[in-house]
């Protein structure tokens, strides 16, 4: 149970983040007051360093004003700092072979070292029965009629020791402090971040397929979980719109293989309501292929649209002549335009050269000129234009047609989308050939629109970048 609660309170974001910032914070603490207590006690032994430099002028200069006396001068220093308080004195006086030519009754019970061949000035040692250490002052000096001299000069360090006493336990005591204040301070700071956090998990928590509409609320303040809201918000508008999508392919798709299975099946069920003879059989099954065309027809389609969506759709490039492959599919659909008694006309420019897949592109003026020739009524008139530019080439189809009404422009782009007027009639196709020509233009980094002409029919417009 207890390691259950444990894993749990750990786990949440609110307390890892307050014992992370916790931490960082006393470890900089104890930084500081370490270094605090580094610059205190340095300086304290500096102070200390320069009281024992001084008392060692002073002991000399007692010595010179006995007349280089050794012995008077000793003891007179020894009677001056005989009551001190702070910082007790003790000192010796060595010649230069190491024997000790004077030193005060409390240097002869410690067990000073001799002086070391090179002078050392300043040292730190531990006496034996001591309580606290002893801070050495060694000066090598020459005086005139006494040669040279070694005078050890030392304090015990009580007085620093107790100093620094006070300020470890302040530091201490200031580190217990900063840590109480720190977790119940970052708790609470952590607290409505983790609410805004923990909202975002329930309203996210809440949204499915049924309401993906619902939006999080965005907080005033402009930071990182502003960001992220914005972001989950853009996420689910996304979503949203693919499901849609999704939704009206799939009710579109529904539609458009509804009508001609059932029509084949109707086919079938007619033919095999009596027996026929052959003659009737193979117009029957004649009807059916025609019907299973057109489906086959529309599933390529719909597979072509789903590698343009994946970007799984390979472009064979080539230096193109645009011009002469409108010129072959104006030749192909001229007599199907005769046929309807059609007045066709083709202008197109010379050395419009594009880099395009060839295939892909003679596919879509095809579909262009299919739905030119298509739903344009009797008598009617197409124009094929083809200018070129600097930097790009317009193909521009134009059809005295039933038209596109204005509102449906924008949309005949779209996957089965089919204005009123197309929709009417034997001629209706599937909704996908436009579909599929503005995938292929845009893969070739141009664009297609549709315009109204001013007294009737449309013209479609196909803009591609030049090649070099």
């Amino acid at each position: 149970m207890f390691l259950r609660l444990k894993k749990k309170v750990f786990n949440r974001l609110d307390v890892r983040l307050t014992l992370y910032y916790t931490t960082i914070v006393v470890i900089i603490c104890s930084i500081c007051g370490g270094f605090f207590l580094y610059r205190l006690q340095h300086n304290l032994m500096k102070q200390l360093d320069r009281v024992l430099r001084d008392e060692t002028r002073e002991l000399l200069r007692e010595i010179n004003a006995e007349a280089g006396d050794i012995i008077n001068g000793c003891r007179v220093f020894e009677e001056d700092v005989a009551h001190r308080k702070y910082y007790p004195i003790f000192f010796r006086v060595l010649d230069k072979t190491g024997t000790v030519l004077f030193a005060c009754q409390k240097a002869k019970d410690l067990a000073l070292p001799l002086p070391a061949g090179k002078v050392r000035h300043f040292f730190t040692i531990a006496l034996p029965n001591a309580e606290y250490d002893c801070r050495i002052y060694e000066e090598k000096t020459k005086l005139k009629n006494n040669g040279n001299l070694v005078i050890q000069l030392g304090t015990e360090t009580r007085a620093l020791e107790r100093i620094m006493e006070n300020p470890d336990e302040n530091i201490a005591m200031a580190l217990l402090v900063v840590l109480v204040l720190s977790i119940v301070c970052g708790m609470l700071a952590s607290r409505k971040t983790c609410g805004l956090i923990k909202d975002i998990s329930t309203v996210t928590n809440k949204i499915t397929s049924q309401n993906l509409s619902q939006r999080l609320d965005e907080p005033s303040a402009r930071d990182e979980l502003y960001e992220l809201t914005v972001t989950i918000n853009s996420m689910l508008q996304r979503i949203e719109s693919a499901f849609g999508e999704i939704k009206q392919f799939t009710a579109d798709v529904s539609h458009e293989l509804r009508n001609p299975l059932f029509a084949l099946k109707g086919e079938m069920e007619i033919a095999l309501s009596q027996k026929r003879d052959t003659y009737e059989y193979r117009e029957a099954l004649s009807e059916c292929l025609q019907r299973v065309d057109i489906l086959i027809k529309m599933i390529n389609d719909l597979f072509l649209i789903s590698r343009f969506d994946t970007q799984k759709i390979n472009l064979d490039l080539d230096y193109v002549n645009i011009g002469a492959l409108v010129q072959d599919l104006y030749d192909f659909f001229l007599p199907m335009a005769q046929e309807k008694k059609l007045q066709v006309t083709c202008d197109v420019c010379d050395g419009a050269v594009v880099q395009t897949d060839k295939t892909r592109m003679a596919q879509v003026v095809s579909n262009l000129l299919e739905n030119a020739v298509k739903f344009t009524p009797e008598d009617g008139s197409i124009h094929i234009g083809l200018e070129r530019n600097s930097s790009f080439v317009e193909l521009r189809v134009r059809d005295s047609g039933v038209g596109i009404a204005e509102q449906d422009l924008e949309r005949i782009f779209k996957r089965f989308y089919q204005a009123d007027e197309a929709r009417s009639g034997s001629g209706r196709g599937t909704g996908l050939g436009l579909q599929i020509c503005g995938r292929i233009v845009e893969a070739h980094g141009g664009s297609i629109r549709a315009e109204r002409n001013k007294d009737k029919g449309v013209t479609f417009v196909v803009t591609l970048p030049v090649g070099e």
